[in-house]
């Protein structure tokens, strides 16, 4: 059965904008989609009026070997003559390489299954051009990847300027006496890379095991290989050559189906590791070398091409692709074009995908909705990537504005010597600036010459000197890359205090982003993606960070993608500082979305709003079904999963000066529940009078203070929901195990309502700074300068009013006038400083605007 969704009944977008002479249109836009990106694709792009996409995609059709084509023209009847019609296509995407004229087009796609006889058209969609755009064309592409070796980096038309290039560079004399080592030193051999005890394991353990024991074997004995054949470009050394292809021969030796290439990891780098050595020593080559090292990467990529096509294209992220193996087949397919004919399809794919889909977890905001824990295992492939693909067709991709606006996420969600925003899986292993991180980022300064970027690498590479000088992952990049002399630094200090990442649904705010010993970070997180790959059920999370340290934020230890701990814990709402409803969390999956409708960057408050509204219910992700089930678990309420009929779930955040925090959180559901707001941090949380505690270490002081309408309870522990064990024993960047020790949590639960509003006022900040004191009295409370007015009874209309002493300054969440300004909608949030005003409502996510 064939499966085929109209955009606009899937998507349902409930607005409310309309207006009359008396009543003043409404700010708030509800969103009532049951996801908004969605595992696999399930309706065709673009529709409904989207603009500029650079390709055509839609859903799988059932079916044996099933093949497409599409058409598109500029007349709704696709007249002979005024329609293009593409080829054949094996997969279901069709990126436009070719410009067309600005306007209005109309497309369809049609499939049909090898045993059919016609094709069957499905609906037609249009879309709306711009700006037209061109790239090379499958056949342009192709005739250009015919060139003679070595074709990698295009190597073969630059080999004299590359060795000129880099005649006196110190990375490139460092790497040729690092290459004489390996030269007739014993090859690997196939062992484990880690070896662990695994005695008393689970089965299911013990096959985790066994594939992290290995993990890394693949990169242990391909990178040799390339260090060779950059060796032997940049000195015409023989030996180096000659090296590189006696450890390439004993790649091809390997059993593809031995425990140490049989790995997805694995046995992309051994083929990559072959196509380099291949590919640079092509001339040097005996016939018998050849046809040896062709088959084996044939037979190597074969396996991964078959489980691409018609499937990865439509994938909303298959990490292990995108992080790795996309870079490793691409490599290879570009080294045997032409020489080996299935290679040609190979590289026909991957230029599809790249030019269809990048980037992957991200549109163009410059985020990455997983976070940065499992951001930067993507980093090596991003910018070698862009560079193969820029030599093939032309197009500088660190032009594209998603490469263009990465700096910046860089910049407010990880700052030089400070923890990154704690979300998704591997966040607590950035505590402070990683290395590969910091050598990404230098090698990218090298390409988007961003002024403030340049003091985010300046900074780091003062901080963190040896980062560059132990790299081997961007050695080639900077070798490739030279960097400008004496680039334009510029401080962040100049650049607004907060920042939003609306495709990924995260602000950033910082009081202090130009020095981390005095920052303030804070940030609110509700991601249209859900919680898919490796994100987590986080949605209107905080975070805050103080003198570069995680103070507040997720919790918990990535043990293994999925085990108890992760699906009970680490990826669970219960590790957040987000609320829970009944005690049960937020879906696990694409299904459980939020998103960010507003942000305003003042001088003295920052203001963001974040919707988490669609986050609630079962889990019934099919793939997280699966992994429950694989470790003998059920997402049930005593696991924190179920359906408590949350209907609302709206929180304000805001930043005051530099030293506070307000949020307030609007809350509902169909029937009475107990909502609970949730706090984690590493450090002792210490319960103090009523509805506050606090955080009292060397570094840092935190005081918290949380208000209802209704009678609460407090409870501080220090238990997780499910045993943080490192059953793998695993290692921080330095190789030391990991401890996986207690932390502190707090939750403050209501009496149950079907409606709640919280107030949330916290100060951070250093310990010899006196805490301003907090006093409530007729509906407004006081901290130091400001006052803050919150309607927290449900009976009546939301209210929140933020004004200091002078009343210069106020932000009012509401409707009507105040003091300092007015509305001109309901509901919205209006920000006056010394008399300028500036109102926001709901934006809605680009991904509801453009597909």
């Amino acid at each position: 059965m064939h499966r085929s969704f109209r955009w606009p009944a899937f998507f349902a977008v409930m607005l409310s904008l309309s207006a009359t002479a008396q009543q003043l249109p409404d700010a708030n836009q509800n969103i009532t989609a049951p996801f908004l990106h969605m595992r696999e694709r399930s309706w065709p792009f673009p529709a409904n009026g989207a603009t500029d996409p650079q390709a055509l995609l839609w859903p799988a059709v059932a079916g044996r070997n099933t093949r497409y084509v599409v058409r598109y023209s500029q007349d709704s009847l696709f007249p002979a003559g005024r329609t293009q019609l593409s080829d054949t296509l094996p997969w279901a995407m069709y990126a436009l390489h070719t410009p067309l004229p600005a306007g209005k087009w109309y497309w369809q796609y049609a499939s049909r299954a090898y045993d059919k006889d016609e094709w069957r058209w499905w609906p037609r969609q249009y879309f709306f051009v711009s700006a037209p755009t061109a790239t090379p064309t499958l056949p342009q592409m192709m005739e250009k990847a015919r060139k003679p070796h070595p074709r990698l980096w295009n190597m073969q038309a630059q080999l004299t300027g590359f060795r000129h290039a880099n005649r006196n560079d110190a990375e490139a004399i460092a790497l040729l006496r690092s290459a004489d080592k390996l030269l007739n030193a014993p090859l690997p051999e196939e062992k484990p890379t880690r070896p662990r005890d695994t005695t008393g394991m689970t089965t299911r353990q013990q096959e985790k095991m066994i594939e992290f024991m290995y993990h890394g074997f693949g990169e242990k004995v391909a990178q040799p290989v390339r260090q060779l054949c950059i060796a032997y470009w940049l000195s015409g050394d023989a030996r180096y050559a000659t090296e590189a292809v006696r450890r390439a021969m004993h790649l091809a030796s390997l059993d593809p189906a031995g425990y140490g290439t049989r790995d997805d990891f694995n046995n992309g780098n051994v083929m990559e590791g072959m196509a380099w050595a291949y590919d640079m020593a092509y001339d040097r080559l005996t016939a018998a070398q050849r046809t040896t090292l062709q088959q084996a990467i044939l037979r190597r990529g074969s396996g991964i091409y078959r489980n691409l096509t018609n499937r990865f294209e439509l994938q909303l992220c298959d990490n292990h692709i995108w992080q790795h193996i996309l870079r490793n087949f691409t490599i290879s397919a570009i080294a045997l074009a032409h020489d080996a004919p299935p290679a040609n399809q190979w590289l026909q794919y991957a230029y599809e995908v790249w030019s269809a889909r990048f980037p992957v977890l991200g549109t163009t905001d410059g985020g990455w909705h997983e976070s940065n824990g499992y951001f930067r295992v993507n980093f090596v492939s991003l910018a070698y990537l862009s560079l193969l693909f820029g030599d093939l067709s032309g197009v500088d991709y660190f032009t594209a504005p998603w490469m263009q606006n990465l700096p910046y996420y860089l910049l407010y969600s990880y700052p030089p010597a400070s923890a990154s925003v704690a979300m998704g899986d591997m966040h607590e292993n950035l505590s402070t600036t990683a290395r590969t991180p910091a050598v990404f980022a230098e090698a990218l300064s090298r390409k988007v010459h961003n002024p403030y970027f340049n003091w985010y690498v300046h900074t780091i590479q003062q901080q963190f000197p040896d980062y560059f000088r132990r790299d081997k992952d961007f050695v080639l990049f900077r070798l490739l890359v030279k960097n400008t002399p004496r680039p334009e630094i510029i401080s962040p200090a100049a650049l607004p205090a907060s920042r939003t990442f609306p495709d990924i649904g995260l602000t950033m705010m910082h009081s202090h982003i130009d020095d981390a010993r005095k920052d303030l970070m804070a940030s609110l997180s509700a991601n249209p993606f859900g919680s898919s790959g490796h994100g987590h059920a986080s949605q209107n999370a905080f975070n805050v960070n103080y003198g570069g340290k995680l103070i507040f934020g997720g919790s918990g230890f990535y043990s293994n993608f999925s085990d108890a701990h992760n699906l009970l814990h680490y990826r669970n709402t219960r590790a957040y500082c987000t609320i829970l409803a009944d005690s049960l969390g937020q879906r696990i999956g694409e299904n459980g979305y939020g998103w960010m409708p507003r942000h305003i960057a003042g001088k003295r408050i920052q203001y963001t709003l974040g919707d988490a509204s669609n986050a609630y219910g079962p889990v019934t992700a099919p793939f997280w079904l699966g992994h429950f089930e694989l470790n003998h678990l059920q997402p049930n309420r005593q696991n924190g999963f179920g359906d408590a009929g949350v209907t609302r779930y709206r929180r304000h955040m805001l930043m005051l000066d530099s030293n506070i925090i307000v949020l307030y959180d609007e809350l509902a559901a169909k029937q009475p529940v107990k909502w609970t707001w949730q706090a984690h941090s590493p450090y002792t949380i210490r319960q103090g009078d009523g509805n506050t505690f606090s955080v009292n270490e060397p570094n840092v002081k935190a005081g918290v203070h949380v208000y209802a309408h209704t009678k609460t309870s407090m409870i501080v522990h220090q238990r997780f929901n499910a045993p943080a064990i490192n059953w793998k024993g695993k290692t921080d960047d330095e190789g030391n195990i990991v401890p996986f020790t207690d932390q502190w949590h707090c939750g403050i639960t209501t009496a149950p309502s079907r409606q709640a509003r919280l107030l949330t006022v916290m100060q951070v900040g250093a310990p010899d700074v006196a805490t301003l004191s907090v006093t409530q009295q007729n509906g407004e409370w006081r901290v130091g300068p400001w006052h803050i007015v919150a309607e927290l009874d449900d009976n009546k209309a939301p209210l929140l009013y933020i004004f200091n002493d002078d009343q210069t300054t106020a932000l009012h969440y509401g409707s009507g006038h105040f003091p300092q300004g007015q509305h001109r909608y309901q509901h919205s949030t209006v920000l006056t400083e010394n008399g300028q005003s500036a109102e926001t409502i709901d934006v809605l996510p680009a991904i509801i605007k453009t597909r």
